[in-house]
């Protein structure tokens, strides 16, 4: 599809409408051909907001899972303030769509084993699907705390658990239709990796990940285009799902038959609520770090960040080889990069060098670098212009090659636009730390070494 094409289909006025209305209460960005993401914060209010962020090259439309008051407010600190509810959203990533339709059908009877009579599934537009759960399902107090504050780690527990509810029957079906010889040909994975004693691991062929989801976490919305493969993200009705092949998303055939987390039952999702916080809370230490251990290599191979304090803490008794692909928090940033990020007005352009090689050997992706060096940008007095940051971004991500950035003692850097500032893990004046990269895990190092 074309620009041109693409504006007429979100012209359509049931199209505009629907995802205007679906958009209330959350944060809304838009993603252009290559990839970037478009402001944040944003909302859309009126159908018209559809149709100009469409007039600036946005292809799909993505939104928060999280609701707020205001979303235009949104910071660090004012996230409990302003969440007003959050919907759960299961996210079938998968290589083949028909291992997607199986591990849906899985998931979907586990919900309704739980009493859940309103459950929602869309096609993603590219090979897997999002089931959802609105919010208003859910109790308003679990533990006696509200549910509202309890995200994301509620949400997280309870697709953990619904894994380990579906995992028979979802190893059940998958077998029936594939040979395992096929299912490592299938997914590109030894056959070691995808045999168990008993059977297979059919989280190794298709992945619902609770980890990544994290505080102001995105999906795509439903009857959004999907720029890779010019397919809408189509709601459909549970029991379509076995039938539903990925032509019947081209956008010339969609029309607006099916909502998405628009109907619920108040408090229905108490019992699974209740069972997963149980089986959860049953789990030892050992068995809970081994259960978000599995998941953590799965985000290693893949390079993906999280930011829960549970996992931030499991990052700070890893160790170094273990980090390797682990995302490196803000607060591990040495002091040259902290200065940094607080805005300049000389240095800007070798900034943003620097920036942008630090933040993806610290292995950010590529959302969270854009957004943070859009936000710093808006710092420095005066801001380097939008162009030239954004074709910044763009040739770094283009390249293969992972770079670092510049060494401490380089001439004309860090030294020479007043940000060098060396603390006691830099080595004080001796800065024997030679790239700021090395400084995370100097520090960790250095605080267990203390307590010993």
């Amino acid at each position: 599809m074309n620009l041109k094409e693409i504006y007429a289909y979100y012209s359509g006025e049931d199209i505009r409408n629907f995802i205007t209305n679906f958009s209330k209460n959350r944060e809304v960005t838009g993603v252009l051909r290559n990839g970037n993401f478009s402001q944040r914060p944003n909302v859309i209010l009126y159908p018209n907001d559809v149709l100009a962020m469409a007039k600036t090259g946005v292809v799909e439309f993505h939104g928060s899972l999280e609701r707020w008051s205001q979303p235009m407010s949104l910071g660090s600190e004012s996230y409990d303030k302003l969440r007003i509810g959050w919907d759960l959203i299961l996210d079938i990533d998968c290589k083949l769509f028909e291992h997607g339709k199986i591990a849906s059908e899985a998931l979907i009877w586990a919900l309704k084993k739980h009493g859940i009579s309103n459950v929602f599934i869309k096609f993603t537009g590219g090979t897997g699907f999002h089931i959802g759960i609105p919010w208003e399902s859910f109790p308003d107090k679990v533990d006696y705390k509200p549910s509202v504050n309890q995200y994301p780690d509620l949400a997280r527990k309870i697709i953990f658990y619904l894994k380990e509810f579906a995992r028979e029957r979802f190893e059940g079906k998958i077998l029936r239709k594939y040979p395992a010889e096929d299912l490592s040909r299938q997914v590109n994975k030894p056959l070691g990796k995808i045999l168990t004693e008993e059977g297979i691991d059919p989280y190794e062929i298709v992945d619902v990940d609770p980890i990544l989801i994290s505080p102001r976490h995105f999906f795509r919305l439903p009857y959004s285009i999907n720029r890779k493969t010019f397919l809408v993200s189509l709601p459909m009705k549970t029991n379509e799902l076995e039938e539903f092949k990925k032509m019947d998303a081209k956008p010339e055939k969609v029309k607006i038959k099916e909502g998405f987390l628009d109907t619920h039952k108040r408090e229905e999702a108490d019992t699974l609520v209740l069972q997963s916080s149980d089986w959860w809370a049953m789990k030892s230490a050992d068995e809970k770090h081994e259960i978000i251990d599995g998941q953590l290599e799965k985000l290693r191979r893949s390079g993906y960040r999280w930011i829960s304090q549970e996992d931030l803490k499991k990052f700070k008794t890893m160790s170094p080889q273990k980090r390797q692909r682990i995302f490196v928090p803000e607060k591990l940033f040495p002091p040259c990069l902290k200065n940094i990020s607080g805005g300049l007005t000389d240095g800007r352009k070798r900034s943003l060098f620097t920036l942008l090689n630090f933040l993806r050997s610290s292995n950010w992706n590529w959302e969270d670098i854009e957004k943070y060096v859009n936000e710093w940008n808006e710092k420095n007095k005066p801001p380097l212009r939008e162009n030239y940051v954004r074709s910044q971004i763009r040739w770094h991500r283009a390249r293969s090659k992972q770079i670092l950035p510049p060494n401490c003692l380089h001439p004309g850097w860090y030294e020479d636009f007043g940000v060098c500032d060396p603390d006691a893990t830099c080595g004080g004046k001796e800065k024997s730390v030679k790239n700021p990269v090395n400084y995370g895990s100097r520090k960790l190092r250095g605080k267990r070494q203390a307590k010993k």
